[in-house]
C-alpha cells in the first residue's frame, strides 16, 4: 500500500513539474532575475541610508559632548583664577566624562563608517553584476528565440518530410504536363515549318469551325463535280 502510494505521489509529482516547467518562459525569468536584484540594490541603498542617518545623528552628539568638554575646561580655568579650586575640580571632572562620551561614540562612528564602505563595495559590486547579467540576459534571450526558430524550421521540415511523397507527386504530374506542352508547342511549330500544321489545325478546331469547314469542302467537291461533268458533256458533243 505504502508503494502504491509512493508510485501516486512520484507521477503526480512529475505531471506537476512538467507543467510547471511548461508554464515558465525563460526570458520571463530572466527578467524577473534583473528585477530581483534590482530590488537588492535599492535595498542596499536604503540600508546605507539608515546607517548614514545612524551616523550623523552619533556625530551630532559627539559634536555635542566635545562642546560640552571645551565649556568645562574654561569653567575650570575661571574657577583657578578665582581661587575656586572644588569648582574647578568639578568642571575637570565633568569635562572628563563629556571626553569619555565623545571617545565612546568615536568608536561607534569608526564602525559605522566601516559599515557604510563596505556597503558601498557591496553596491558597487551589485551594480557590476547587474549591468553584465543585463547583457548576458540580451544575448540569452537572443539565443532562446533563435533556438525556438530553428525548432518551428525542424518541425516545418518533419511535416514536409511526412508529406513530401505527395508533394512530390503533385510536382511530378506538373512537370509532366508542362513538358507535354512544351513538346507539343516544339511539334507545332516544326509542323507548321513544313506546311503539316494547317491539317492540325483543322482537326483541332471547335465544332462550329469543324461544320464550316465541312460546308465549305462539300461546296467545293459539288463546283468539283459540276466542272467534271461539263467537261463529260463537251467531249460527247464533240
Amino acid at each position: 500500500m505504502v508503494g502504491l502510494l509512493n508510485r501516486v505521489k512520484n507521477i503526480f509529482s512529475a505531471k506537476l513539474e512538467k507543467r510547471l516547467d511548461s508554464l515558465e518562459d525563460p526570458k520571463e525569468m530572466l527578467d524577473y532575475s534583473v528585477i530581483q536584484m534590482e530590488k537588492s540594490l535599492r535595498e542596499i541603498t536604503m540600508n546605507a541610508l539608515e546607517i548614514g542617518t545612524a551616523k550623523k545623528r552619533l556625530e551630532m552628539e559627539r559634536d555635542f559632548n566635545l562642546a560640552n568638554s571645551k565649556k568645562h575646561e574654561d569653567s575650570a580655568k575661571k574657577a583657578l583664577e578665582l581661587g575656586q579650586g572644588d569648582l574647578a575640580k568639578e568642571a575637570l571632572f565633568k569635562k572628563s566624562k563629556d571626553e569619555e562620551q565623545a571617545q565612546r561614540l568615536k568608536i561607534q562612528i569608526d564602525s559605522l563608517n566601516r559599515s557604510i564602505e563596505s556597503i558601498a563595495r557591496s553596491k558597487k559590486e551589485l551594480q557590476y553584476k547587474i549591468e553584465l547579467y543585463r547583457a548576458k540576459k540580451e544575448e540569452l534571450k537572443a539565443i532562446y528565440d533563435a533556438s525556438k526558430a530553428q525548432i518551428k524550421v525542424k518541425e516545418v521540415m518533419t511535416t514536409f518530410g511526412e508529406d513530401s511523397k505527395g508533394i512530390y507527386e503533385i510536382v511530378d504530374r506538373a512537370e509532366s504536363k508542362i513538358k507535354n506542352i512544351k513538346a507539343k508547342v516544339c511539334a507545332i511549330e516544326e509542323l507548321s515549318n513544313i506546311g503539316v500544321i494547317d491539317e492540325i489545325q483543322l482537326v483541332n478546331k471547335d465544332d462550329i469551325n469543324s461544320n464550316l469547314y465541312e460546308l465549305e469542302t462539300q461546296k467545293a467537291i459539288e463546283e468539283e463535280l459540276t466542272k467534271l461533268k461539263a467537261g463529260i458533256n463537251n467531249n460527247k458533243s464533240v
